[in-house]
C-alpha cells in the first residue's frame, strides 16, 4: 500500500532510527493484523505522533495555567495531563497491532468451523488445495478467513510459490491458533503422503463439535446475565426508587435524600445499563 505524505515525512525524519528499533514482535503483529506497512514506517509514525501529542498537550495546559488563575493542586493535576496523554498515545500505537491481530484471530476462529465444511466439500469433489484456497478467498461470508485464504493464493499465483510453501508462510502470519493448527496438519498430511479429504472432513467435524460446545456455554452465560440484569438493572432499581422517597418522608431530610436520588437517577442507573451493554456486546462477538 503506498504511503501518504504524512507517513513519508515521518519515515524521512525518523526512518533510520525506527528501522533499527523495530522489533520482531512488532513486525509479526503488523503482519498478523494485516497492517500493510513496514515496521520502520509504522514506528516512525508512532514516534512522531507521540512527540506531537506531548508538544500540543503541554502548550495547551501551559496556556490554561497562565491565563486562568488556579491553585497549586489544580496546577499539579493539569501538569500531569501531558504526561498521561503522551504515554497513552505511545502505548496505543505500540499495542494497537497486537490487539488488532488478536481481534482478527477471534474472527477467524468464529468462521473456521463453517469454512472447513466448505473446504471438505470441495476436497470431496477432487478440487486441488490451490483451487480450494482460491475459491475460499472469494467467499465474503467467511470474513477474515477469506483474507487468510487470499494471502495463500496470492503467494502461489503472484509470487510463484508452491502451495506447501505458501501454507507454511501463512502459518507464521495467521493470528488464529486453530487455523495455524489446521494448516500445520495440512502440510504434515501432504508431506507424509496422506489423503487430504479424510483430514479435512475430520477437522471439520472436530471444529463443529467444539463450536457447538462453545455456543452452548455462551447461551448458558447469556441466561445468567439476563437473570443478573433483571435483578440488578430492573428489580433492584425499582426497589431503590421506592425506598428513597419513603426515607425522605420518614426522616424529613428532603434535600439530602433528593440529592442522592439525583445521583442515583442520572449517574448510577445509566452506568448499570452501560455496564451490562458492554458485557453483552463483548459476549455477542463470539456468536
Amino acid at each position: 500500500m503506498p504511503l501518504n505524505s504524512y507517513q513519508k515525512m515521518c519515515y524521512k525524519r525518523l526512518g533510520g532510527a525506527a528501522e533499527s528499533g523495530a522489533t520482531e514482535a512488532l513486525k509479526a503483529s503488523l503482519e498478523s493484523a494485516h497492517i500493510e506497512m513496514r515496521a520502520g514506517v509504522y514506528l516512525s509514525c508512532a514516534w512522531l505522533n507521540t512527540v506531537l501529542t506531548a508538544v500540543v498537550s503541554t502548550a495547551v495546559i501551559l496556556n490554561l495555567i497562565i491565563f486562568i488563575q488556579l491553585d497549586i493542586l489544580f496546577i499539579t493535576i493539569f501538569l500531569l495531563i501531558p504526561v498521561i496523554s503522551t504515554v497513552g498515545v505511545y502505548f496505543y500505537f505500540m499495542k494497537m497491532p497486537y490487539f488488532k491481530a488478536k481481534s482478527r484471530g477471534k474472527k477467524i476462529d468464529l468462521h473456521l468451523p463453517y469454512a472447513l465444511n466448505f473446504i471438505s466439500a470441495m476436497s470431496s469433489a477432487g478440487i486441488t488445495p490451490t483451487e480450494i484456497f482460491k475459491s475460499l478467498s472469494k467467499q465474503d461470508i467467511y470474513g477474515e478467513l477469506k483474507k487468510e485464504a487470499l494471502w495463500i493464493y496470492r503467494d502461489v499465483s503472484l509470487l510463484g510459490q508452491d502451495i506447501i510453501s505458501a501454507i507454511k508462510g501463512n502459518i507464521n502470519r495467521t493470528p488464529s491458533t486453530k487455523f495455524k493448527e489446521f494448516l500445520q496438519g495440512t502440510v504434515v498430511t501432504v508431506q507424509s503422503g496422506g489423503a487430504l479429504k479424510p483430514y479435512f472432513m475430520s477437522k471439520a467435524d472436530q471444529y463443529m463439535r467444539e463450536n457447538r460446545l462453545v455456543q452452548k456455554q455462551l447461551i448458558e452465560s447469556l441466561g445468567i446475565m439476563a437473570e443478573c440484569y433483571v435483578t440488578a438493572g430492573v428489580a433492584g432499581i425499582l426497589l431503590i426508587i421506592i425506598i428513597i422517597p419513603l426515607l425522605m418522608i420518614i426522616s424529613n431530610q428532603g434535600t439530602d435524600q433528593l440529592m442522592i436520588m439525583y445521583v442515583f437517577t442520572f449517574i448510577v442507573i445509566p452506568l448499570i445499563h452501560i455496564g451490562f451493554a458492554v458485557v453483552l456486546s463483548s459476549m455477542s462477538e463470539k456468536v
